[in-house]
């Protein structure tokens, strides 16, 4: 069986989608975020030169913070070893 094809049948209607485009695009441009605007707020403040500087001090605090707690296990077995082999010469490594 072959299935009959409907010629005309399916027209498309662009003028409705064409004005439902336009005035959506209106109704977004009045619906501007007065936070974005003003450069208020968060963002603002970290767009701005005393943001970046506090970003960057943030950063190299949190680097060190990381790097030492994740060196610290490692410092003390060297700290302990090197006491070790100061108060007790009887022990040998």
């Amino acid at each position: 069986m072959k299935k009959s094809k409907q010629h005309g049948g399916n027209k498309r209607k662009t003028g409705k989608v064409e004005e439902k485009s336009q005035e959506s695009t209106d109704q977004l441009a009045t619906k501007v975020d007065s936070l974005d605007d003003d450069e208020q707020g968060f963002g603002g403040w970290l767009r701005s030169p005393d943001g970046l500087e506090t970003m960057k001090l943030f950063v190299i605090a949190n680097s060190i913070v990381m790097l030492t707690t994740l060196v610290y296990p490692h410092m003390q077995a060297a700290f302990q070893i090197v006491a070790d082999m100061i108060y007790e010469a009887d022990t040998f490594y």
